[in-house]
């Protein structure tokens, strides 16, 4: 385990643990960042040719743009992260946390965990779900031009990818659960509706087939569709477990509960940013959140000392 006793510990490097770090060392702390896979992950994996809402200075800009912009920053400040570094606990004793991953530890007297909506893709519990052809996220749409292609889902992230399929060659169906989008943005319903994709509201997908799929509607009546690929995008299963072992409280809806003055939890010193705790996963109020989070630390710090 690292000897050293870190004035903060954050845990994620999205766009809320990197603006965390980089107002961190602007207040004279030194942050280290663990991040699981690597820098701006979320980002990295982002459907081609999706779009940088709200944020300042890309408008009609790439995502690896951003990424690259992030990663000039944290050279610049000199910022200590530390990538493949999967947290597996996190404990408080002596009035220190000792954060440990799966070959290392490390000691800090505070620790922002942002992590963004950690979980495993939402599944259909249908028949056929695990046969090789069907996804859970979009990486390279121009492999599926020509192709008959089926996405299930009603938000961005789904929309998203139609969007992205169909501008890409292929032959997509959006089949959506509910009459009507009621939480997509209206920038992306737009793309949709001046797209080619084929959208199916009222719809169930109800088997896979190696080439086709069945979906369901209101009346239960069924429709054979061409499938030579499948993306299910409805969400994920939040992983409410790690919470729970760190020893967090969480609000009814099994969400992290935090002081939204301060983004404290629970455990006094352990505080949150990002998509962790908003309600809408934008990168500019996580970005404004782990700014927020590392001037609360500071003065957390300052009265532990």
């Amino acid at each position: 385990m690292d000897k050293k006793i870190h004035s903060l510990v954050i845990v994620g490097a999205g766009p809320a643990g990197i603006a965390c770090a980089l107002r961190a060392k602007e207040l004279n702390m030194e942050p280290l960042v663990l991040e699981q896979e690597k820098l701006a992950n979320t980002i990295e994996n982002y459907v081609e040719g999706k779009k940088l809402f709200g944020v300042v200075g890309f408008f009609k800009r790439s995502p690896r743009e951003l990424i690259n912009f992030y990663k000039d920053d944290i050279a610049r400040a000199k910022i200590d992260l530390r990538e493949n570094q999967k947290v597996v606990s996190i404990t408080k004793k002596d009035d220190l946390f000792r954060v440990m991953t799966e070959n290392d530890g490390f000691a800090s007297k505070a620790v922002v965990l942002a992590t963004g909506v950690q979980g495993t893709p939402q599944t259909l519990g249908i028949p056929g779900e695990t046969k090789k052809h069907v996804c859970y996220i979009l990486k390279k749409p121009k492999k599926y031009s020509g192709k008959n292609v089926v996405v299930v889902g009603g938000g961005d992230t789904a929309i998203e990818a139609a969007v992205t399929l169909s501008n890409a060659g292929a032959e997509t169906v959006l089949s959506y659960r509910r009459p009507e989008f009621f939480r997509a943005k209206e920038l992306n319903v737009k793309h949709l509706e001046e797209s080619k994709v084929d959208v199916r509201f009222s719809t169930n997908m109800a088997t896979i087939h190696n080439k086709n799929v069945i979906l369901r509607d209101a009346t239960d009546k069924r429709e054979e569709i061409r499938a030579d690929a499948v993306f299910i995008l409805v969400g994920v299963v939040k992983n409410t477990g790690f919470y729970k072992e760190i020893g967090l409280e969480l609000d009814k809806d099994e969400n992290v509960a935090y002081n939204e003055k301060t983004l404290e939890t629970s455990i006094p010193g352990l505080f949150v940013a990002g998509d962790i705790s908003l309600k809408e996963k934008l990168i500019a109020p996580a970005t404004y959140q782990g700014f927020k989070a590392a001037s609360s630390v500071l003065m957390h710090n300052a009265k532990r000392n």
